[in-house]
């Protein structure tokens, strides 16, 4: 497939690394194709490429987000309309307001009637290109209400392995965010950014 990854920073860099390794045709959408994060990206992945983020959609089989919330708006001016295109969240907004939004509700009002789905957020974007190498597959939690995109997410999620989980619907995406504020309080606890993963022994 085609996949276009809009940022490419440590997760866009780390999926589009993983996706490449099974054999994905990998674009990253970003604004300046020759910035030092961008050639970085590409400097690991010598088959894949960097466009604007409007030219990097055309064509791809799957979207999928990967910048820092507060440039979500900004990326999406950048489009074309992508409804009925799949578009995959792997975004997480680390608000202390409980009441704040999940970067997929943010993507559900800018992109009527793409078909959104939550993945890829769960884990340290260092285990992107090694789960398949762990002897007990780490869990990748997908959630969303499109069975095409979920089923497309899941399938990815699979190919570089992790062990893919249905984690219900667009309503559930505010609560694999919040899972992710473990990581942060790991983080305090032991001084030190943890790789985390949830696994099933």
């Amino acid at each position: 497939m085609r996949i276009a990854i809009l940022g490419a920073g440590n997760v866009g860099g780390g999926l589009g690394k993983a996706f490449a390794a099974v054999g994905h045709d990998v674009v990253f959408g970003v604004r300046d194709p020759e910035s030092t994060k961008t050639l970085a990206a590409l400097a690991d992945i010598p088959e894949a490429t960097a466009a604007a983020p409007g030219e990097a959609v055309d064509g791809a089989d799957a979207i999928v987000f990967a910048v820092r919330p507060v440039a979500i708006n900004a990326t999406v001016a950048e489009l074309p309309a992508l409804a009925d295109r799949i578009v995959i969240d792997a975004m997480n907004r680390f608000d202390a307001d409980p009441s704040a939004r999940s970067t997929t509700q943010d993507l559900a009002q800018l992109l009527p009637g793409a078909k959104l789905v939550k993945a890829f957020n769960t884990t340290g974007f260092e285990n992107y290109t090694t789960a398949a190498q762990r002897s007990v597959p780490a869990a990748m939690f997908v959630a969303g209400d499109d069975p095409d995109a979920k089923r497309l997410a899941m399938a990815l999620a699979s190919e570089i392995g992790f062990r893919a989980e249905d984690a219900g619907g667009l309503a559930n995406t505010k609560v694999l965010e919040d899972m992710v504020k473990v990581w942060l309080v790991l983080t305090q606890v032991y001084g030190r950014t943890v790789t985390f993963a949830i696994s099933e022994g």
